[in-house]
């Protein structure tokens, strides 16, 4: 018994101490401040981690090539939009693996302490499948941010367009109204068309093919269709205002119905707990004389 309980107080400090080391510790008040004052006036960024361990292991995994096997171009593009880090999501990986294989490990090592007899397979196959899962829990959580992220590109973009439309309603060019509209909004999207912008007066590329590079890189269909309409009417002068009101009235109906269809597919997950709710109920009700009549 006693041995038991020692076990089970290890067993609870060491995974006390593996969430410690793999939580992240809180930014200090001055370094929120100067992470807030940098992405106003920049592209959104992470904050820097350089020194902590975690970019440590990650730059050790990066130099020795695992991030050619364990980052896929789709995972690229997915860190690009979230502002993730390669080094940290490297980490992030590696310690979920480790925590997902440590857990079942451990929890058998308490079970045959407390003389329960477990077969040598069950904990292994469980291990290797926690492992499997702690490993492939970081992209499944990069990949929900991500389309997140994309979905609001596409409604700030949609608002983009709309104030390009009105700056060249009032007289200005296509490339002056595209500047000029991106200093007006705020936010990841706003922050990344200034610096696609910016990138383009400093390469000497136009507006649209900057805007393109930047769809391609970020992965959004959206804007990379709305860079080929700008390159068509920077290269034919047809009308400019009409087909960037086009698209951003396309961008809003298409917005309006992927809100609808998550509404859609909410209502069906309440309406299937309230069935599962109900049967249990009725189970519960029904089964005292249920058993009551099979005892007689």
């Amino acid at each position: 018994m006693t041995a038991a309980l020692l076990a089970g107080a290890g067993v609870g400090l060491g995974l006390m101490l593996v969430v410690a080391a793999v939580r992240p510790a809180a930014p200090t008040i001055a370094a929120r401040l100067a992470e807030i004052d940098a992405a106003r006036w920049s592209s959104p960024t992470l904050p820097t981690t350089s020194g902590s361990w975690q970019a440590r292991v990650g730059g050790w995994l990066v130099g020795h090539g695992v991030d050619r096997s364990w980052i896929t171009p789709p995972v690229r593009s997915d860190l690009a939009i979230t502002g993730g880090d390669a080094q940290m999501f490297l980490t992030h990986k590696l310690m979920s693996a480790v925590t997902g294989f440590l857990v079942p490990s451990l929890l058998t090592a308490v079970l045959l302490a407390a003389g329960a007899p477990i077969p040598v397979l069950v904990p292994a196959w469980a291990a290797v499948a926690a492992t499997a899962v702690g490993f492939l829990l970081p992209d499944v959580r990069l990949r929900q941010a991500a389309a997140g992220r994309r979905r609001s590109f596409r409604a700030a973009l949609g608002a983009y367009l709309d104030l390009v439309a009105m700056r060249m309603a009032s007289g200005a060019g296509l490339a002056e109204a595209l500047g000029e509209a991106a200093t007006v909004g705020d936010g990841f999207a706003f922050e990344a068309l200034r610096g696609a912008l910016a990138d383009a007066r400093i390469d000497g590329t136009t507006p649209a093919a900057a805007l393109r590079r930047l769809g391609e890189q970020l992965v959004v269909a959206d804007l990379v269709d709305t860079a080929l309409r700008l390159s068509l009417v920077d290269s034919s002068g047809a009308q400019a205002q009409m087909s960037l009101q086009a698209q951003a009235a396309t961008l809003r109906d298409r917005e309006l119905t992927d809100v609808q269809g998550r509404a859609n597919e909410r209502s069906q997950s309440m309406l299937v707990a309230q069935v599962v709710l109900g049967i249990g109920f009725v189970i519960f009700l029904g089964y005292p004389a249920v058993a009551k009549v099979l005892a007689t």
